[in-house]
């Protein structure tokens, strides 16, 4: 779905499936609200006089376009100024551990917030418990080895390892709870998803899909393939070559 914009033609409201929408807040705050409250000042008279309709129809696409565009400038100033301060608020608090809740799930860890609403990320190669993958049919990550998952809306402990005011980046470790066992419903869902995982060989915590192991020896006194030189034939790869 689109995200919403001013517009000077009554397109609708899909949401509230209604053909005529509109909004302002109160007290005003914004100008589409000041403008909003000069149109229905203008036509809640009745009859209104043709050229100020024609003046309404000459500004209101411009008005439309400035709106929107202010507006969200504004939603991300307010996103950069919260992101900043909550990344120095966290900057005396590196070392110490908190509970929280994962909040989203991806391919490269999870982010988990804390009651304060501060969040932050577990890096995947931060968790050195066991292989991850990311099984996006159930936006979880789960344990190759341990059958270990994360999923959103679940309780984590973890420990402030980073806070970069700069980059308004936030870095957690998990602290892992050993004596926690997984309950049967989750125990089931495990079973489930790896019988749909092709079976491969066994990867260490922290290893690379690209690690392919180590790098294959070539025989005693020959060169490897890339080093030799090839003759040039004639055939068909030469066809419709200059000479």
């Amino acid at each position: 779905m689109q995200q919403a914009k001013y517009d000077a033609v009554p397109v609708g409201h899909y949401g509230l499936a209604a053909k005529d929408y509109t909004h302002f807040t109160s007290p005003i705050r914004r100008y589409p609200d000041l403008i909003v409250h000069r149109l229905i000042r203008t036509y809640g008279k009745g009859i209104v006089d043709p050229k100020v309709v024609e003046k309404w129809k000459g500004q209101l696409p411009d008005i439309a376009v400035q709106s929107s565009q202010m507006e969200r400038r504004s939603v991300d100033a307010e996103r950069e100024t919260e992101s900043l301060k909550k990344a120095e608020f966290m900057m005396d608090k590196i070392g110490q551990e908190f509970e929280g809740v994962i909040s989203s799930v991806t391919k490269f860890g999870i982010f988990v917030q804390l009651p304060n609403t501060v969040e932050g990320l577990v890096h995947i190669s931060k968790m050195a418990e066991d292989y991850f993958n990311y099984i996006e049919s159930h936006m979880l990550l789960m344990g190759e080895r341990t059958g270990v998952m994360y999923r959103i809306g679940q309780k984590v402990k973890i420990k402030v390892e980073n806070s970069d005011p700069v980059t308004r980046a936030i870095d957690f470790s998990l602290v892992i709870d050993k004596d926690k066992t997984q309950s049967q419903s989750d125990q089931d869902l495990v079973k489930q998803i790896r019988s749909k995982i092709p079976k491969g060989k066994k990867r260490k915590p922290g290893q690379s899909d690209r690690d392919s192991g180590p790098r294959k020896k070539t025989a005693k006194g020959k060169e490897p393939f890339y080093s030799r030189t090839g003759k040039k034939t004639k055939g068909k790869k030469d066809r419709g070559k200059k000479k």
